[in-house]
């Protein structure tokens, strides 16, 4: 135990990892992890970050299809991915150094809306389905015939945050249950990709072609293809919504995609498909990703 926890001393000193960072099975934030006294803290790259605790962090696995192997380690109830892991191993390799650190007051994820304000989840579930966002996905995967519902109890007691009832046309949310907007945009698309896999099931199935499983059995969608698609659309969405709103290098977006990848096969496919949509003809990657290959 002392040695675990003088090596994890030594670690604290300055030790940086950059890389990407998929919290709560989002799509992964650019970024870099810094290994302290206090534990581990996450930093976007276009922005102050998240901080966080982690109160358990391990190598899931190593991936080599790419130009250099991809380490994903599980921190907490997200994933940290990168191709250059420094001491970020060894600090996996000897857990009880976080749990030898002091105490510190990390703050805690607040839900979207208050559990018990009714009125509140009503209005944030009928408000997204009225946003630009959603008409975007409209565009591309149409909309349902009835009005957005709430998760009932038995969506709940499955630990769903929304529904897609292909009887009825009809979508469901629990707004209650999510952490943030980019979870509610990220169930909205994945609910309406299920809209799309039950009205062109042919089209989806060809598309799908070969796509490997996803590998992180904790991801959406391990060992479920159904959900598996459904996650890769949605991931698919984001990528093209979060370039199209950047001007990075054409380089850095391609890289980025490779992460996407990496983490829910398949969304490479989804994203040259969608990008030859009329949505996103002015689309700033459209020529590159409906002509030439991604992941070359």
């Amino acid at each position: 135990m002392v040695e675990r926890a003088s090596r994890g001393k030594a670690l604290a000193r300055g030790a940086v990892v950059h890389g990407y960072l998929s919290p709560r099975g989002l799509p992964p934030v650019k970024g870099q992890v810094t290994v302290n006294d206090s534990g581990l803290i996450f930093r976007s790259a276009d922005g102050p970050g998240r901080r966080w605790r982690a109160k358990t962090i391990t190598l899931l696995y190593i991936d080599g299809t790419n130009r250099r192997p991809a380490y994903v380690f599980r921190v907490d109830g997200g994933v940290f991915e990168t191709d250059l892991p420094g001491q970020l191993l060894e600090v996996a390799a000897h857990p009880l150094w976080l749990d030898g650190l002091a105490l510190t007051e990390w703050p805690l994820d607040r839900p979207l809306v208050s559990p018990t304000d009714t009125a509140a989840i009503w209005a944030t579930a009928r408000s997204i389905m009225a946003t630009g966002y959603a008409d975007s996905l409209y565009s591309l995967f149409g909309a349902p015939r009835a009005r957005v519902g709430l998760i009932g109890r038995g969506g709940r007691a499955a630990g769903r945050l929304g529904e897609y009832i292909g009887s009825r046309d009809s979508l469901a949310l629990d707004p209650a249950r999510m952490t943030g907007t980019p979870q509610l945009r990220h169930t909205l698309a994945h609910e309406l990709g299920h809209r799309w896999q039950a009205r062109s099931r042919a089209q989806v199935q060809a598309l799908w072609t070969g796509i490997s499983p996803i590998r992180d059995p904790k991801r959406y969608g391990y060992g479920n293809v159904s959900e598996h698609q459904a996650e890769a659309i949605a991931f698919a969405v984001d990528f093209l919504q979060t370039t199209a709103r950047r001007s990075e290098p054409v380089a850095s977006s391609v890289t980025l995609l490779e992460h996407y990848e990496l983490l829910v096969p398949g969304t490479r496919i989804l994203v040259r498909y969608l990008a030859m949509q009329p949505i996103y003809h002015s689309h700033p990657l459209a020529g590159l990703l409906t002509t030439e290959p991604t992941a070359e």
